[in-house]
């Protein structure tokens, strides 16, 4: 199932499919996997519940409090029992991003030794249940399951057009507020925090993107390039912190993060270029007449 709401369909009953739909992927793609695929199917899974909890969001100016709560930390949990896996398959990536930036400042001898160690610490870092292609563990595939139950009935009811606009602006407005902190006081916390605020965007736009298709669409892919932008950084911030020994590859990392984060403040800026209610007033009419 596509992930985007049915306009054409009580809200409630939007929400829900999309909900179930993209659990049941996660839990389908970690019951499905096998010591070659486990490290995709968390991934895939990973991304399903970021999906999920991006809903739960849109959906919580209507969602009783306690329930929205229960939810979002039940899948928060989830995704952090295995998150350590592809945190440790992103240190080689990142490490090839920066490495274009070491040829003739590092020999091809100390840069092949360093990606063999840069290879033992994610191999280190890696859960016991997925190292070398494990299986899932199954106190965590329990848990997913145990999630989908409880989405087929969440309590949605209470959910319409009034909720997906006060859910988005809320989204927009927490976006706008955490680029104004990471534009004052750049650390490395702050701007992961904007990352997450820009993610939530970026989901709400294409949930919402049959509103005006054309445009979401097109803010959507804004949102999405800030985020992977945002997501290049916060992995060199992390390379370098397993990295403290290696001056030549934290300057390059250094060098690196100052222009991945003059792309992300341009791009920030035109993302969130109007006032939050601007933004729900704008939305409202487009759900209005879709």
């Amino acid at each position: 199932m596509s992930y985007r709401l049915d306009l054409g369909v009580p809200v409630p009953d939007a929400l829900r499919a999309v909900l179930v739909a993209r659990l049941e992927h996660a839990q389908a793609a970690l019951r499905d996997a096998d010591p070659d695929t486990a490290a995709e199917a968390i991934h895939d899974a990973r991304k399903d519940i970021k999906k999920a909890r991006a809903l739960l969001r849109l959906a919580r100016p209507d969602l009783p409090d306690a329930a929205y709560r229960s939810e979002n930390d039940a899948l928060r949990d989830i995704a952090r029992s295995l998150s350590a896996t592809r945190e440790a398959d992103v240190l080689a990536e990142t490490l090839e991003l920066v490495a274009t930036r070491l040829v003739g400042r590092m020999p091809e001898l100390e840069l092949d030794a360093l990606r063999v160690r840069v290879a033992e610490l994610a191999a280190a870092a890696r859960p016991q249940e997925t190292a070398g292609g494990g299986t899932i563990s199954k106190q965590t595939a329990g848990a997913l399951e145990q999630a989908v139950a409880r989405a087929r009935v969440l309590e949605l009811d209470h959910c319409d057009t009034d909720t997906l606009v006060a859910g988005s602006v809320r989204a927009y407005a927490r976006g706008a507020d955490a680029l104004a902190v990471a534009q004052d006081d750049t650390t490395v916390e702050h701007l992961h925090d904007w990352r997450k605020r820009a993610k939530d965007l970026w989901y709400h736009q294409r949930l919402l993107r049959d509103a005006w298709p054309e445009l979401l669409k097109a803010q959507a892919g804004a949102a999405d390039r800030l985020t992977k932008l945002l997501g290049d950084d916060h992995d060199l911030a992390q390379l370098a912190e397993h990295l403290p020994d290696e001056p030549i590859v934290l300057e390059a990392i250094a060098e690196l993060r100052t222009e991945i984060q003059a792309d992300a403040w341009e791009l920030g800026r035109r993302v969130y270029a109007e006032k939050p209610k601007a933004f729900g007033r704008r939305l409202a009419r487009y759900l209005a007449s879709g």
